[in-house]
């Protein structure tokens, strides 16, 4: 068995990272987008105006999550390929 190019042993921090800004950059647009709809509505929608920004915090959470379970599962599948490749020679 040959051993696995650097780059793909580094890919998982690849998902962490992009994780955390998937995370920054889903939340802020989500926010913006709230707060610049805010400005055009009624003052008695504030009950709705916390539930979308309820929805936005979880809709980011999820695709960081979803990253970063990439990263892990990469994590994971690396080192099963370095016990077989130690336990094949």
């Amino acid at each position: 068995m040959t051993g696995l190019p650097d780059y793909l042993r580094r890919l998982p921090y690849l998902f962490y990272t992009f994780a955390a800004l998937l995370f920054v950059w889903n939340l802020a647009n989500q926010w913006l987008n709230i707060n610049a709809m805010a400005t055009f509505s009624d003052v008695s929608l504030e009950q709705v105006e916390g539930y979308q920004k309820s929805v936005a915090i979880y809709g980011a959470v999820v695709e960081a999550a979803y990253m970063v379970a990439n990263g892990a599962m990469l994590h994971v599948l690396i080192a099963i390929f370095d016990k077989l490749k130690g336990s094949g020679e």
